[in-house]
């Protein structure tokens, strides 16, 4: 007898689970596949003979949410953490629903209890402090943005906000070391104009944002070897990347303006070094979009209400229509 109660509930058991499985395949399957509307209809049916099924209010949840019904969202993900309060993801999506809903008090209440289930929860780490920036709570997002990147290095959001951070608390040196490491991971992506800028405004110009044609485009400074015309390695790369963006560009021509303090010669050996490397590299780059200009001076960089001298610097100017 007691052999068979065992058999019994070990068949009950597997049941659950493959229900469980079953479930979730179905619902990571409609979310990857972003069929939304086949999972509501899928799921609505499930909850009518079991209304209380965690599972199943959370994708509902989740479907509703992509589809922006953000009050049907947060309606099934309070249902999901009702029915179980032990999963970690229903907390931080009920609070992604509170966030759509305006709700940031309970959206903040949210990703703590994820967090208290789980401190290694990145996304609700993250979010939370997303909510701690809003409400100039610096110092504790910067203690959330650190840990993040102390587990994932190249977390983008965390790299850029953990400068932002830097930048309200007045933490000026760090926050220059925050943009440059941001910087070095995501050199080409639209928030990229915004770090350099900010860069820019401490005098640090390792990075500059240059216009090629009606185009922005974030460059690493191109730089060369101590007293020689031997390009460094990341700035070939910055040659590289804007060579490219010109041959994508038709009927765009650039000016390079190298600057060298005291050394007029040597600019002008640089200048045509950065053209001979340009178009060497890219046969499908001509020459004649490629113009030149030396100065024996220091740059002068204004940025906001500041102006900078760089002693030695390359600028890459668009040629207007009447030159």
């Amino acid at each position: 007898m007691h052999n068979k109660l065992v058999l019994i509930s070990i068949v009950f058991i597997f049941l659950l689970s493959s229900c469980v499985v079953q479930k979730m395949v179905k619902g990571e399957y409609y979310l990857s596949q972003e069929k939304y509307g086949n999972g509501i209809r899928y799921f609505n049916a499930y909850i009518k003979e079991k209304p209380e099924d965690a599972q199943a209010h959370y994708y509902l949840g989740r479907f509703h949410l992509a589809e922006s019904h953000f009050k049907k969202g947060l309606k099934h993900m309070k249902k999901a953490v009702r029915f179980d309060e032990t999963k970690v993801d229903y907390h931080f999506w009920l609070g992604v629903a509170y966030s759509e809903n305006q709700k940031s008090a309970d959206e903040r209440k949210s990703y703590e209890s994820a967090l208290k289930l789980n401190p290694n929860h990145l996304k609700s780490r993250i979010y939370l402090a997303h909510t701690q920036m809003e409400s100039r709570q610096y110092d504790k997002a910067l203690a959330n943005y650190s840990f993040v990147l102390n587990r994932w290095k190249d977390e983008p959001g965390s790299l850029y906000n953990r400068a932002l951070a830097l930048n309200k608390l007045g933490r000026t040196r760090e926050e220059k070391n925050a943009w440059k490491e941001y910087l070095d991971f995501y050199p080409s992506v639209s928030m990229s104009r915004g770090a350099v800028d900010h860069l820019n405004r401490l005098g640090d110009f390792s990075y500059r944002n240059h216009l090629i044609g009606v185009r922005t485009i974030t460059l690493r400074k191109v730089a060369f070897e101590p007293f020689t015309l031997k390009l460094t390695k990341d700035s070939q790369n910055s040659l590289d990347f804007l060579s490219t963006v010109l041959i994508n560009t038709k009927k765009v021509s650039i000016y390079i303006v190298v600057y060298q303090k005291n050394n007029k010669k040597l600019a002008e050996q640089r200048a045509k070094t950065i053209k001979k490397y340009m178009i060497g590299k890219h046969k499908k780059l001509s020459s004649d979009r490629l113009k030149m200009g030396w100065f024996g001076t220091k740059e002068k960089i204004k940025v906001g209400k500041k102006q900078f001298k760089e002693d030695e610097s390359v600028n890459f100017i668009t040629v207007t229509r009447n030159e």
